[in-house]
């Protein structure tokens, strides 16, 4: 009896200790949490301050997009070329690392840096339905899962552009044009994906949206564009292809202005126009976090 009393009491005693850890703990992270979300609130009006339109909801309240990376697969490429083009295909190497699947119905091109384009022909590529939803639906023949960015096509004829994602995140240099011309699908051209499945990469700590925010108010000074309003910053990712074949998804935000639009890198604070100039900027002002 007596022992029973007292394994009851060691039991209260270790629960009462564990609700207080977990006090402690709950207790710390809302600081942290705080913390951090006062120094981003203040990066953001020093960037109000110096004369810039920018809206609290539009700046991500994190930089945690993973790095990933993924290896080509050649067998994978015939089998992607063989579900678009809706047979057995015969692979020919043009050198280089290129090569090309094709039958019938026509060919695609895959390089190892992860450009692709194809040739089309034939019924199996009439336009059905919307000509974005059908370009998308093309692409994810071939594994891409894309998000429309322009859509020409009327009366059967024009294109439409496409970017690559992954899990929802765009990748800002992975894309396609699909071409229509009398209401069936040409080709497509200036293709580029990323060659094969991903997975995560080793990992590399990335700023804080703070410290983010104050190297990309820094490096669009740096760069000296005008501007007067950031309208939107997204958390994307660029894809690079090393000399072994290794493609790496490094993360970065995509950053549009009233007159123009930049990538930066979230590891180094690089920022270059899209298409453009690029720079490094340190930043300046330095917002303490706890």
């Amino acid at each position: 009896m007596e022992g029973g009393k007292i394994k009851n009491v060691v039991i209260v005693i270790l629960l009462i200790l564990n609700g207080f850890l977990l006090f402690l703990v709950g207790g710390r992270r809302m600081e942290t949490t705080q913390s951090h979300e006062s120094a981003r609130n203040s990066a953001i009006q020093i960037i109000r301050d110096g004369g810039v339109q920018l809206e609290a909801e539009n700046v991500p309240d994190n930089t945690e997009l993973p790095v990933l990376q993924a290896e080509r697969n050649l067998e994978e490429e015939k089998n992607l070329a063989a579900a678009v083009l809706g047979a057995d295909v015969s692979v020919e190497a043009l050198g280089g690392e290129v090569y090309r699947c094709h039958n019938g119905n026509g060919w695609i091109q895959f390089h190892s840096t992860g450009e692709f384009m194809a040739e089309l022909g034939g019924p199996a590529f009439a336009l059905e339905g919307e000509s974005a939803k059908h370009a998308a639906a093309l692409l994810s023949e071939l594994r891409i899962e894309s998000r429309v960015l322009t859509d020409t096509v009327a009366g059967g004829t024009g294109s439409v552009t496409l970017r690559q994602t992954v899990s929802g995140v765009p990748v800002l240099n992975c894309q396609a044009v699909v071409h229509y011309r009398d209401g069936v699908i040409v080709s497509i051209t200036q293709g580029r994906r990323l060659p094969g499945e991903v997975q995560a990469a080793a990992p590399k700590e990335t700023m804080s949206v703070s410290t983010a925010l104050m190297r990309m108010y820094n490096g669009l000074k740096a760069l000296g564009d005008v501007y007067t309003r950031i309208e939107e910053i997204t958390p994307a990712y660029t894809m690079s292809v090393d000399l072994s074949g290794t493609a790496r998804l490094d993360p970065v935000w995509y950053i549009k202005t009233d007159t123009g639009s930049y990538q930066m890198d979230i590891h180094t604070g690089r920022l270059s126009r899209l298409g453009g100039a690029a720079v490094a900027a340190d930043a300046q002002i330095v917002l303490a976090e706890e």
